[in-house]
């Protein structure tokens, strides 16, 4: 049986950050930042590699502080940059066999909102269900992560 992406399960999430959106998009887009929130609870990022231009790759390493085996790598392509309002990106997971999982894109939309920003992440391509839930939690417990940085530093 054939996946089709146009029919697949879709995450769509929204967050209110209380924070300018010109911080809230550095800190996504900082690739010397990355390692301090992009990933759920629990992991922690001891490298990151991104080429953040269209066309350009990203590759995220992340490990569970309680197994330094446990270790998840993130990688894909920027499809679209729109500084400061949308980033359109490629996801897979690498295998441990070396394959990849199914190709997702993730799209988020930075919305001014005066003091506030507002964030809408919305995957898709997903091939389950249990897909798209799982990585809703990694997402949530990652832009908690994310509001923290952007809401508490300058």
């Amino acid at each position: 049986m054939s996946h089709d992406p146009t029919r697949s399960p879709t995450l769509v999430m929204d967050r209110t950050i209380l924070a300018p959106r010109h911080r809230v998009w550095a800190v996504w887009t900082n690739p010397d930042l990355l390692h301090r929130w992009s990933c759920p609870e629990g992991m922690h990022v001891p490298a990151a590699d991104v080429d953040f231009q269209v066309g350009g790759a990203w590759e995220i390493v992340m490990v569970a502080d309680h197994d330094p085996d446990e270790r998840h790598v993130a990688f894909g392509t920027y499809l679209e940059i729109t500084e400061p309002e949308r980033i359109v990106q490629e996801h897979q997971w690498r295998r441990p066999d070396g394959g990849a999982s199914p190709r997702t894109v993730v799209t988020v939309v930075f919305q001014d909102e005066g003091d506030y920003t507002r964030i809408t992440l919305t995957q898709t391509g997903f091939d389950s269900v249990a897909a798209r839930d799982g990585h809703g939690e990694g997402w949530a417990s990652t832009l908690d992560r994310l509001a923290a940085m952007a809401e508490n530093e300058p």
